[in-house]
């Protein structure tokens, strides 16, 4: 019986996750070059390039205007700090906090303590995360109905 090995399943990455970063990084940083309006995101830089190319079709999810994407982000926001009376900018700041307090230590880079951190939470595509101790609280909380 022959069986597959989990690198026969899934290819593996070609890139290092150092490389994919530093790629994704220059491409940026040259999109913001090219388009420097701040309120562009990199696939919007590229979807706006993207017109040279008659035959492409416009992929409107990178696409919206600046007040759409402002209106998602203070949803967002409203949404993960609850407090009445702040506005967005106060609300981002009480999540950077909130994530010195839960990852104390001296690291001033922001990723790195949200690396350490990990992420437990569920998606609202189904995903869960699968370490033993979401299990173990998965498999110890009542279902809600």
């Amino acid at each position: 019986m022959t069986v597959l090995t989990h690198a026969r399943y899934r290819r593996p990455h070609e890139e290092s996750f150092d490389e994919v970063c530093r790629n994704l990084g220059r491409l940026a940083e040259r999109l913001f070059e090219l388009l420097p309006d701040p309120s562009l995101g990199p696939d919007e830089r590229l979807e706006r390039l993207a017109r040279v190319v008659p035959e492409s079709i416009l992929v409107s999810a990178n696409h919206r205007n600046a007040r759409s994407k402002l209106e998602a982000l203070r949803r967002r926001l409203g949404e993960l700090v609850s407090e009445e009376g702040r506005d967005e900018h106060q609300r981002l700041e009480a999540l950077v906090e909130l994530v010195h307090a839960v990852v104390p230590g001296d690291e001033p880079r922001l990723y790195r303590k949200l690396e350490a951190l990990g992420d437990h939470r569920r998606s609202d595509v189904g995903r869960a995360c699968d370490c033993s101790e979401c299990a173990r609280i998965r498999l110890s909380t009542p279902p809600t109905t």
